[in-house]
């Protein structure tokens, strides 16, 4: 419960501080890092690169988490929405979740938090 507590109102928070300003930066580009379930993550430093790991991230995924990107290099978490109505977001990062990706898409930039609206993604090969 507590967990779907913080996860809502940081993404309520989020979405104050990107509705509430009159300018915020908007930009075609791409993100490499990992998926990370956010309360997972930020609660437990758990990442999903080991089963048990991944079995947890599913599991408080399943419970109303959230999907974030841990940007390769800096660690920084860059939050994820989908550009398909007919996908949805969980569809698209489920088969990616535990693996570095790359992500194309719109970068939208407000106090230093980023959301990227992904076009693209897959396997990051480097």
């Amino acid at each position: 419960m507590k967990n779907k507590l913080f996860v809502l109102a940081l993404i309520f928070i989020l979405s104050i501080i990107l509705i509430s300003g009159t300018s915020f930066a908007q930009k075609k580009g791409t993100v490499f890092g990992e998926i990370v379930e956010l309360t997972t993550y930020v609660k437990d430093n758990i990442k999903p690169t080991s089963p048990a790991g991944l079995e947890i991230t599913k599991d408080n995924q399943k419970k109303g988490g959230t999907f974030v990107l841990l940007e390769k290099g800096t660690s920084k978490l860059v939050f994820l929405t989908s550009a398909s109505a007919e996908l949805p977001l969980v569809e698209q990062l489920t088969p990616y979740i535990g693996m570095t990706v790359f992500v194309k898409g719109t970068i939208i930039k407000k106090g230093g938090i980023r959301l990227v609206v992904i076009d693209d993604i897959g396997k990051y090969l480097k």
